[in-house]
């Protein structure tokens, strides 16, 4: 599912099932598989397979010899916010796959994703198959809508994905270590949530100048009084948010203070 082909039947809300079956006990395959994909329903779908390979690959399971259990501490899955969270934070486990460098290429895109009707537009995943140099399909695209989608890279509208990492930071600042109320230069700020979002800013040059998905997030956590960010006058560590003229925080910043 995050390797190579990405498959739309690996949505997160079937990942997160598979996590909440074996919470507390290990399961068979066969009895892990029926429970989830019942055979008496007769349905013709099979999807059990990428179900479980998709969460593998994020580390929430283990498999050996025919058992499946769960290789995280319970508290991770204990809901979507949680099982988000733990992704974030293991980011690095999916980070050599298709699904993120899709990802990275469309947050570095900015306002030219609002040319296509929607993800899996041919011209768009045309686009990403010569960029990202690896063969992407149609279907690739639909099935990273869905995980873009729950980690927070931005929101669906219709079928394009407006590229905003509001949910995806909020969950970065509850894994890494940093102390409320207290503030940070931005290039510290930068670097202390650097590991979990290489995705978001793998395309930072000399000029400190932040994507449209970043400073979209950062903004909204401003907004709503998670972050505070400031621009002193006196610094000389001045970076700058994608220009949002009709906001407070037009563009450059020097400090972060995080405030819940």
């Amino acid at each position: 599912m995050f390797e190579d082909r990405m498959k739309t039947s690996a949505i997160p809300e079937r990942v997160y099932a598979l996590c909440q079956a074996i919470k507390s006990r290990t399961m068979q395959e066969s009895d892990l598989r029926e429970l989830l994909e019942p055979s008496d329903l007769g349905g013709s779908t099979k999807y059990f397979g990428t179900v479980r390979d998709g969460a593998k690959q994020l580390g929430l399971i283990s498999v050996k010899e025919g058992d499946i259990s769960l290789a995280v501490e319970s508290k991770c899955v204990s809901s979507y916010d949680s099982m988000r969270e733990y992704i974030v934070g293991n980011i690095d486990k999916i980070s050599e796959g298709l699904f993120f460098d899709v990802s990275k290429e469309y947050i570095s895109m900015n306002e030219q994703v609002f040319k296509f009707k929607g993800v899996s537009e041919a011209a768009l995943v045309e686009h990403m198959s010569k960029v990202i140099g690896k063969a992407v399909y149609e279907d690739d695209m639909r099935a990273w809508r869905f995980w873009a989608t729950y980690l927070g890279l931005g929101n669906l509208h219709d079928m394009l994905l407006l590229p905003n990492m509001y949910t995806y930071l909020k969950a970065v600042l509850a894994v890494c270590n940093l102390k409320k109320d207290e503030e940070y230069t931005f290039t510290d700020f930068v670097a202390a949530i650097k590991p979990y979002t290489e995705i978001g800013l793998y395309d930072i040059d000399g000029n400190k100048k932040i994507n449209l998905a970043m400073s979209s997030g950062l903004r909204a956590l401003h907004d709503e009084g998670i972050i505070q960010l400031s621009h002193k006058l006196d610094s000389g560590d001045m970076w700058f948010l994608y220009e949002a003229e009709l906001h407070p925080i037009k563009s450059t910043v020097t400090h972060v203070t995080i405030r819940r």
